[in-house]
């Protein structure tokens, strides 16, 4: 990782963690587009049956958001595969795709301040001393920000597993397609749980797809334009006696 992509990262995150405490502008931007307000009716039908889709999709988040770095990075590509160099920048390269999505999807909260679906729901048959309705978080809706994660994830497994071969066999294109699936079911939690419209998920997925593909991709794997620097990364499988490693120069 070049020293812009450092300073890219520590902006991006500084901006991610600043729009979590700025409050929202007042838009008036209120219920849904399109057929959200359908897809809308699939919420659980008790609060306390959104609040735990919501505890699940936070758990099904903290597990995406770990599983590139402490698996991908540290078990499979430093320990199993023995490359301390391509681990560490397997985990830059994720740290950088998470910095930049959540600054994105934080400016994007702050600047629309789109009311949660429940908005209107507030002090009639929501509780309005809630958190749901008190904290400025009433005004957060879109995009989703556990969706746009989530994606984010996916896209980087993907993009590892697909350009370093990390387990050298179909299991790669496995782990691919489970990262999806797994962050397709937190988007759906969010709506289940009355958090997000389908277009603040699709939103959230398309924001977090095209990030988590593009960084590792565009900068590392050799996905270059015409008019970039040659691709900063070269990997190689070799053999060695405990079967193979990878060896990357950055």
């Amino acid at each position: 990782m070049d020293w812009p992509e450092v300073v890219l990262t520590a902006v991006a995150g500084s901006v991610a963690l600043a729009t979590n405490i700025i409050h929202p502008l007042n838009t008036g931007w209120t219920g849904g587009v399109l057929f959200d307000d359908d897809v809308r009716k699939l919420r659980l039908g008790t609060l306390d049956a959104q609040y735990e889709a919501r505890s699940a999709s936070d758990l099904g988040l903290a597990i995406m958001v770990t599983y590139p770095i402490l698996v991908d990075s540290l078990i499979v590509a430093y320990w199993y595969r023995g490359s301390a160099d391509v681990g560490l920048q397997m985990g830059l390269i994720d740290m950088e795709a998470f910095a930049i999505v959540g600054a994105i999807e934080g400016a994007t909260n702050i600047f629309t301040a789109r009311a949660r679906p429940y908005s209107a729901e507030c002090g009639v048959t929501r509780p309005a001393n809630t958190a749901d309705c008190e904290t400025d978080a009433l005004n957060r809706s879109f995009f989703s920000g556990h969706t746009a994660m989530a994606f984010t994830s996916a896209a980087l497994i993907c993009a590892h597993h697909e350009a370093l071969h990390l387990f050298d066999s179909g299991w790669d294109h496995v782990m691919c397609a489970s990262g999806f699936v797994a962050a397709s079911s937190i988007g759906l939690l969010r709506i289940l749980g009355d958090a997000h419209y389908f277009s603040d998920v699709f939103v959230g997925a398309l924001v977090g797809t095209t990030v988590g593909l593009t960084i590792p991709l565009l900068h590392h794997y050799g996905g270059h334009g015409p008019q970039s620097k040659p691709p900063a990364l070269r990997v190689n499988l070799v053999p060695t006696g405990a079967g193979g490693a990878i060896v990357g120069t950055f």
